[in-house]
C-alpha cells in the first residue's frame, strides 16, 4: 500500500531536521571559512548572508542526496513512520528524485518564479507543496511527479487494519 501525504510529510520533517542540524553545525565550525576561501570575501561584507544561504541550501541538497543513497531510501524519517521507498532505488534515480525534482524544483519556485513574474512568495512556494499533497492524497497511485519520473514509490510498511 502506498503512503499518504501526512506520513510522507512527517518523514520529510524528521529527515530535514537531521540534515539541517548537521549543516548548521558544519557551518558553525568550518563553513564560513570555506566559503570565504572559495569566494574570497572578507567578514562583514554584504555578501556574507548570501554565502550562508547558498552554503545551507547546497549543503542540504548534497547531504540529502548522500543520506538517501547510503540509506538506500530507508531513511530514519521513513523508518520512524514505517515507510520505505521501492522501485528503482539507485544513485541516478535518487539524483533525479531528490536533487532535480525536489530541491531544485523548490529552489525554482522560491527564486525565479517570484523574481521574474513578481508573484509573492506567499503563493508560489506553498503551491509546490500543495501540488504534491494533491497528487498524493487524490490520485489512485498516490505518486508525485518525481515518483512517476524516477519509477519509485513510497510504500507503507505498517499494519493496516480493515476497520
Amino acid at each position: 500500500m502506498t503512503a499518504g501525504p501526512f506520513k510522507r510529510l512527517a518523514s520529510f520533517a524528521v529527515d530535514a531536521i537531521l540534515i539541517f542540524s548537521v549543516i548548521f553545525f558544519s557551518w558553525l565550525f568550518f563553513g564560513e571559512n570555506v566559503m570565504q576561501w572559495i569566494i574570497g570575501y572578507e567578514s562583514g561584507e554584504d555578501i556574507a548572508q548570501y554565502t550562508a544561504i547558498a552554503y545551507h541550501y547546497l549543503g542540504f541538497t548534497l547531504a540529502n542526496y548522500i543520506y538517501q543513497g547510503v540509506m538506500r531510501g530507508r531513511t530514519f524519517g521513513r523508518r520512524f513512520v514505517y515507510l520505505s521507498m521501492s522501485g528503482q532505488v539507485n544513485w541516478w534515480s535518487l539524483f533525479m528524485r531528490e536533487v532535480i525534482w525536489k530541491c531544485y524544483l523548490w529552489l525554482f519556485a522560491l527564486t525565479f518564479i517570484d523574481i521574474i513574474l513578481l508573484i509573492p512568495l506567499l503563493f508560489v512556494f506553498p503551491a509546490v507543496f500543495f501540488l504534491d499533497f494533491l497528487l498524493i492524497a487524490f490520485t489512485r497511485t498516490r505518486k508525485t511527479i518525481r515518483d512517476r519520473v524516477t519509477h519509485t514509490k513510497i510504500i507503507l510498511d505498517d499494519v493496516v487494519y480493515p476497520f
